[in-house]
């Protein structure tokens, strides 16, 4: 296969009840369910699930500050939240919004020749479009599935989705990437 799965950012910092940086509210558990299903999908098909999550360096204090703290290496809000459904161990943290600032999965796509990637995760605005962007210069075919992602509201979701589609980035919903996946 020639596509991988990225599971971006859906920790407990962003989607507990203790969240620091939440998501909205009403988009968290159809969000989770549209993901899982996605993700169950692509691991009976044999793609690659990776998942990836934010890990700042106490250092980093703008970052931090930005992100109230909210995914801290070694804390709580760092980890992966317990309702993601997990099929592997492939797990790959970053300490920037564009996932593939880290070499190791770069490297991890290359390897196992992915050509296209789809995203699926948090937030639209921020870390699901830094990574988006940057794969299309890298000149990976990408696609967003627009009811597995969330932002802090709707509005910023829509505009990011939207400037996305006007940069060559596919939107899709969740029912159009499993059938994408099933053929």
């Amino acid at each position: 296969m020639d596509v991988a799965l990225l599971v971006l950012d859906i920790q407990k910092g962003f989607i507990s009840d203790k969240a620091q940086m939440p998501v909205a509210k009403h988009q968290i558990v159809p969000m989770l369910e549209n993901v899982n299903r996605i993700v169950e999908k692509a691991d009976n098909r044999g793609i690659p699930v990776v998942y990836i999550g934010n890990e700042y360096d106490p250092k980093q204090f703008i970052v931090n500050f930005l992100t109230k703290n909210s995914a801290l290496k070694g804390s709580e809000g760092a980890e992966l939240d317990e309702r993601l459904l997990r099929v592997n161990d492939i797990y790959f943290s970053k300490n920037k919004g564009n996932a593939l600032s880290n070499s190791e999965l770069v490297s991890y796509l290359n390897a196992n020749e992915v050509k296209r990637i789809v995203i699926v995760g948090l937030f639209a605005e921020g870390c699901v479009a830094a990574t988006a962007l940057d794969s299309i210069r890298r000149n990976f075919s990408v696609t967003v599935v627009k009811d597995a992602v969330g932002s802090s509201n709707d509005s910023k979701r829509e505009k990011s989705l939207n400037y996305l589609n006007s940069k060559g980035i596919a939107i899709i919903d969740s029912s159009q990437v499993i059938e994408m996946f099933l053929n």
